[in-house]
């Protein structure tokens, strides 16, 4: 495909070949997806025909969403504008967490603005299996609560609902889908939150500040983020269906804007906001006289210009083509009769795809800092090294790789020849293969 297999989608790919309740970093969703789409094998195109499917499904519940809200023409555009906006147009080729989140999340809103409209007290049940399945794809999900408040609190008319019993029966009964999720981290130690509670670090403040926001306009185009204020201002005023639009995403944007205040927030955390706000933006254009083609046009322009950069530029996927093409030969080139170990967990679950074969993490004597993933490699069991045993290793080259190195295995040979072609540089451009001979038999593993 013209998109080879990325880091973070070979890692949940990865997950599809051990299923469980749950895992160190998310919940369950994306690894049932991809097993059901892959069955552990190693097939990018199946594994993508999960993230194509969901991406019809959460544009068509767009559509479903702003023609419940508004019209058919607000639902037209607003379909539209979800698949060209860049990230959903160009980051969901990929199969990742965000995107059976991105769909139960849409469908609730479908649903409790139906609630809203019609009052059928019935809904409240089926809102509660849908978000009790968002439980199981991102802990995300669980904004929708605090989200629902603050819609409540905007809308007095709305605010009976506080007093009748079906909201609560809806929290218990989706609370109860998480149960799993609860269960698999008691019986390991917790692993889970106290991942995601660890995420605060030390980092002066403010300075990741900047980069988050320059990756929300490349992501989601200046075009729509130069409209919040307006868009907000119009769905305050308007109705109580753009009230519950706009308590189900300025709140989502706000709430990591300033959490990129401590923390790394990536580009893709917000996007759930993004979901709510496409109809009301649209329904803002219609209603102040603005023209919607000119506004698309304009994105659609700004898409194509990301396109043609990750295309010709950086990291240039068109002319790499035959590269990426090569990772299918690492099976025949990398030794077989060799362990492999590599130096983070995506750079292993990448190689276990194209080695179709185990590959680990290394979370012993090589490692060089704490690392992402490897509370979850450990767990899937990381075998230890016979005296004596060879083993293939992948990752950056440096004094104090080699250093570490030499103190537990006699010799490093470089395996000339033999590299991974990736749209990621970082992994390209300065991880190679190594042959570390000899094992001297004083720890477990590297």
């Amino acid at each position: 495909m013209l998109f080879p297999l990325t880091a973070d989608e070979s890692y949940y790919w990865l997950w599809a070949k051990h299923l469980s309740w749950s895992y160190v970093d998310h919940p369950p969703m994306v690894a049932f997806i991809n097993y059901l789409t892959t069955r552990g094998t190693e097939n990018l195109f199946l594994l993508r025909s999960g993230a194509i499917l969901i991406s019809l499904l959460v544009s068509l519940l767009i559509y479903f969403l702003a023609k419940e809200a508004f019209n058919e023409k607000v639902a037209f555009f607003s379909a539209v504008l979800f698949q060209i906006l860049p990230h959903f147009l160009i980051v969901w080729l990929t199969m990742f967490v965000e995107l059976p989140l991105a769909l139960f999340w849409t469908l609730s809103l479908v649903i409790i603005l139906t609630i809203v409209k019609t009052s059928k007290q019935a809904l409240w049940y089926l809102l509660g299996l849908v978000l009790g399945l968002g439980y199981l794809s991102k802990y995300t999900m669980f904004l929708f609560w605090p989200c629902l408040a603050l819609f409540f609190l905007i809308s007095s008319e709305d605010r009976f609902w506080l007093k009748r019993i079906e909201p609560y029966l809806c929290f218990l009964l989706s609370f109860a889908f998480f149960f799993p999720v609860i269960f698999w981290n008691y019986h390991h130690h917790w692993v889970s939150f106290l991942f995601h509670s660890g995420k605060a670090t030390a980092e002066p403040w403010a300075i990741n500040f900047l980069p988050f926001l320059v990756d929300q306009l490349v992501h989601f185009s200046p075009f729509l983020i130069f409209t919040l204020y307006p868009v907000s201002k119009y769905a305050l005023k308007e109705n109580k269906e753009t009230k519950l639009l706009f308590s189900f995403s300025f709140p989502i944007l706000l709430l990591f804007l300033f959490l990129s205040l401590k923390l790394k927030v990536w580009a893709h955390w917000p996007s759930i906001g993004y979901l709510g706000l496409i109809p009301i933006t649209v329904a803002y254009l219609v209603k102040a006289g603005k023209s919607l083609k000119r506004f698309i046009t304009w994105i659609s322009l700004f898409s194509l210009l990301v396109l043609m950069v990750l295309f010709f530029v950086s990291p240039a996927v068109l002319l790499h083509q035959k590269e990426y093409a090569r990772n299918y030969k690492l099976s025949v080139l990398v030794p077989k009769e060799y362990k492999v170990f590599a130096k983070t967990n995506v750079t292993a679950s990448l190689l276990e795809f194209y080695l179709k074969r185990p590959t680990y993490l290394a979370t012993g004597f090589l490692k060089p800092y704490s690392i992402w993933g490897e509370k979850q490699y450990e767990i899937w069991g990381i075998p230890s090294l016979a005296k004596g045993e060879t083993i293939v290793y992948y990752g950056e080259d440096s004094p104090e790789f080699r250093k570490r190195a030499m103190t537990h295995f006699e010799k490093i040979e470089a395996l000339k020849g033999i590299r991974m072609y990736l749209i990621e540089d970082y992994i390209t451009n300065y991880y190679r293969f190594f042959k570390l001979i000899n094992f001297k038999g004083k720890e477990g593993h590297p």
